[in-house]
């Protein structure tokens, strides 16, 4: 049941956000000092005229003290101001973590507009219905992306402008412009009304939005990351998550606006990178899932990085499991502090006695923060010990769902009370326990069965990493639960009947919690704000998903043996022992353009890549792996190079297309899951395949192994982010070749590729432990007789269904074919980047 209590602002476009909650309480929370009673970008003025030179964001940029990115953050005010945006209305942010994205949110801030920040990883159509639905004004974003957004406008009436940092395509306004009023002078707004859309992590559905406060971000937000503050200074937060996310949101508003404190980021998680921001940024605060800080301490080969600096770990955005929390606390040898919290304005946390936490403990409520309670289904407060709903009320709620009223008639209860669907209790000393999700539950036959026990117990198995649970359709009884796991350190996953006989006999499940399906993976897939995303979970498990009894062909794997390699196939798919079909590549092999695929491949990259080989040393008596080889061209050239007293082992998750010959062995392996013999050879080779594997760190530390001591890694990865057009017939071929690379770009990401790998490849090589590393980038000037420029035309036609997905026409992809085509064509390249690393000798 929803009642409008407080005010309503409408937007410029009609977007109505009533504030449920009484206007007395807010005032009192107000006036007990619950609440800073100011907007957000005062309190982030206050910062800058107190302590201008404090360092406030650390990115890949650098750092950039409180006075300097002020200037930033007025100049893009300003700029906004004069294009009249403000406190009517919202302004989308699609920015990837960094000064930009900071930047930004301030700037709506200044403006007293209202921001929807979107993480950057979020697929299109989300992006583009939460844009829709939100009738925000402006978006601003990349220029890779303002592109897209052009297209995106035809289906967004409301969508005025699209802003970018810095040069913009055509179209697009640039915020570094400030525009034609030199006098211009931040807005004032009420404290009261809205200043920040938080998003849903979406992870089990449709991402919901819910529109906050000034008050409530800085007042209720901000007192609950002063309870973790921990020390007299300003607190120095690495924050792994998106700014955009719900836990991100902590981010910007509070640990800036707020606080005063510095934000370290990453553009993207990566567990290497994290660790040594940590070493040479020297933060006192770490936040991020659990399965980032899981991944963090898993990581080999950076035992020694600094960690001295950190005060605590936060985990939130997921429930933390028992084996996470302690692998944490023995790698950071700091308190893993456990948050309980929701985008709909719930958050418990154990800050204050970190170590009695066990799984399922949230902790002591904050009335500062919000006031918690367990009901019965009537909304009766239940008696101390007793499972209800988890209720909650304080001043971080927030004022409503936007363009959802059904929502707040579900979640919301009189006086402003929020709902939250979970289950808990609350003890005698008022510590809340959080026993599972309401909304979260495998309905079987008519039975509710909640997956959180499953999880609990089966992530206490030695050999999992990480496990979620997943329905899974059923014909007979509508669903089953799929147990989804992943290993540690790409250990072969113990069998179905195995983890099912461990929950029954050593965890004590009974029969009818017992999960019905497995999947097991290399890792678990994450979603836009480093969840785990139910939805690509659901999804694979009900594509891929074996029996708790598999048959023989079911559990056919693919074994690597030292000195030779094994395998066995079904069909024309490799399963693995969970019989899941191998392949999440973009350029599938079966495809009737992967003949074409591999010939321009080879004739644009071939040259370059033996060439590398060549001066590697590759020559008689080596023994090769090269992985995915695709077409077979370079396995082919190495078999040649090897001699009859050498040999090359060719493997793929679809080798149909690899032409056999003398030396060389081809064979079906998929190497994000099947095993490697160690130190069996002395060169390994792949060729653009780590950079669409979401596992490649994990697959990179396996190749390594797979060398001979003395032996040679060679990577050959793209960085698709830069490739400029550099002479176009007219300025439309130049708007349309920029929004095809953005939609390629996206396309890729979409696929989990990481698009800007090749760069990082060098790095990862290093921390992987090779020596004599050799990073080579190539670039060249492309024209229409180019061999790459065939590769991408081509990509039109091969990739043309994922095109048409991201906004794409058949007409425009037709048009560019024709561009690639022109004499007059003029880009550079993408970076082809080739990397030699050696295993050292001892």
């Amino acid at each position: 049941m929803r009642s409008v209590g407080g005010s309503v602002w409408i937007s410029a476009n009609g977007v109505v956000l009533a504030d449920l909650v009484p206007r007395r309480l807010r005032e009192q929370w107000t006036a007990d000092g619950l609440c800073p009673g100011r907007d957000l970008y005062t309190l982030f003025s206050e910062h800058v005229r107190t302590t201008p030179g404090r360092e406030a964001v650390v990115d890949e940029s650098g750092a950039l003290g409180y006075a300097a990115l002020d200037l930033r953050v007025r100049r893009a005010a300003a700029a906004l101001s004069a294009a009249g945006l403000g406190t009517a209305d919202i302004i989308g942010v699609l920015l990837p973590n960094g000064r930009d994205a900071v930047v930004a949110e301030l700037a709506v801030a200044a403006i007293g507009a209202v921001a929807l920040p979107v993480p950057d990883t979020r697929a299109t159509r989300d992006v583009v219905a939460l844009l829709g639905r939100s009738r925000a004004a402006a978006l601003i974003t990349t220029p890779a992306t303002a592109g897209a957004a052009r297209e995106w406008r035809r289906g967004l009436p409301y969508l005025r402008d699209v802003w970018t940092f810095g040069p913009s395509p055509s179209g697009a306004r640039d915020l570094n412009h400030p525009g034609d009023d030199p006098l211009w002078r931040p807005a004032r707004p009420d404290p009261e009304r809205p200043a920040r859309i938080l998003v849903s992590s979406g992870s089990e559905g449709e991402p919901t939005m819910v529109a906050y406060s000034h008050n409530a971000m800085a007042g209720g937000r901000g007192n609950y990351l002063a309870a973790l503050r921990l020390g007299p200074d300003p607190m120095r937060i690495l924050l792994l998550v998106s700014l955009a996310s719900s836990f991100g949101s902590c981010g910007t508003s509070v640990t800036l606006a707020r606080h005063g404190g510095t934000l370290v980021l990453l553009p993207r998680f990566d567990p290497a990178a994290a660790l040594r921001a940590i070493e040479r940024h020297r933060p006192t605060h770490v936040f991020g899932v659990p399965t980032m800080l899981r991944r963090m301490a898993d990581l080999d080969g950076l035992a020694d990085v600094d960690l001295s600096s950190l005060r605590a770990v936060i985990a939130s955005g997921a429930p933390l499991r028992q084996d996470e929390r302690d692998v944490c606390v023995r790698r950071f040898c700091r308190p893993v502090i456990n948050v309980y919290g929701s985008t709909d304005g719930v958050n418990c946390h154990t800050g204050r006695d970190p170590d009695r936490w066990h799984p399922g403990l949230a902790g002591r409520p904050d009335p500062a923060v919000a006031e918690l309670t367990v009901r019965d289904h009537a909304g009766r407060p239940m008696p101390a010990g007793e499972t209800g709903e988890i209720w909650a009320l304080g001043p971080m709620t927030p004022l409503c769902h936007v363009a959802a009223p059904e929502l707040d008639d579900r979640n919301r209860a009189a006086g402003g009370w929020v709902r939250t669907g979970d289950l808990g209790r609350l003890d005698a000393d008022g510590t809340l326990w959080v026993v599972g999700r309401s909304r979260r539950v495998v309905i079987r036959g008519g039975m509710k069965i909640s997956p959180v026990r499953v999880e609990r117990e089966l992530g206490a198995h030695p050999d999992l990493a990480d496990v979620y649970c997943v329905p899974v359709p059923d014909p007979d009884l509508g669903e089953r639960m799929c147990a989804c796991v992943a290993t540690r350190n790409g250990m072969p996953p113990p069998t179905p009947a195995a983890l099912t006989a461990y929950l029954r006999d050593e965890r004590g499940l009974e029969p009818r919690e017992l999960p019905e399906r497995y999947l097991a993976l290399p890792e678990l897939p994450l979603g836009p704000t480093g969840k785990v995303c139910a939805a690509t979970l659901a999804r694979m498990a009900a594509e891929s998903a074996v029996p708790v009894h598999g048959s023989a062909a079911q559990a056919t794997t693919l074994a690597i043996e030292e000195p030779t390699m094994q395998t066995t196939t079904t069909g024309q798919t490799t399963t693995t022992g969970d019989g899941q079909s191998a392949s999440r590549y973009v350029f599938d092999n079966h495809s009737e353009h992967a003949g074409d695929q591999h010939t321009f491949l080879a004739r644009a990259y071939d040259p370059v890549t033996t060439a590398r080989l060549a001066q590697a040393g590759v020559g008689p008596g080596w023994r090769c792996l090269e992985v995915g080889a695709g077409g077979g061209s370079v396995a082919t050239w190495l078999a040649e190079r090897v001699g009859p007293t050498g040999a090359v082992v060719a493997t793929d998750i679809k080798p149909e297309r690899i032409p056999g010959g003398p030396n060389l062995r081809i064979l079906r392996h998929d190497i994000v899951r099947d095993p490697l013999p160690e130190a069996a050879f002395d060169l390994v080779h792949s060729r653009l395949v780590l950079l669409h594997l979401p596992e490649r760190i994990a697959v990179l530390n396996r190749l390594v192994r797979a060398l001979k001591p003395g032996g040679v890694l060679q990577l050959d990865e793209f960085d698709i982010t830069y490739g400029p057009g550099l002479l176009m017939p007219d300025p439309a071929a130049q708007r349309l070749y920029e929004t095809f690379l953005s939609a390629k770009i996206r396309v890729m990401k979409r696929a989990g590729a990481d698009v800007a790998w090749g760069r990082a490849v060098a790095a990862a090589m290093r921390d992987a432990g090779l020596v004599d590393i050799d990073p080579r980038p190539r670039l060249e000037l492309w024209t229409a007789d180019s061999p790459g420029v065939h590769l991408i035309a081509h990509h039109t036609r091969h990739l043309r269904d994922r095109f048409v997905e991201e906004g794409m026409t058949d007409r425009q992809l037709a048009d560019v074919r024709a561009l690639l085509a022109d004499p007059g064509f003029r880009a550079t390249s993408c970076v082809f980047y080739s990397v030699q690393g050696r295993r050292p000798a001892g």
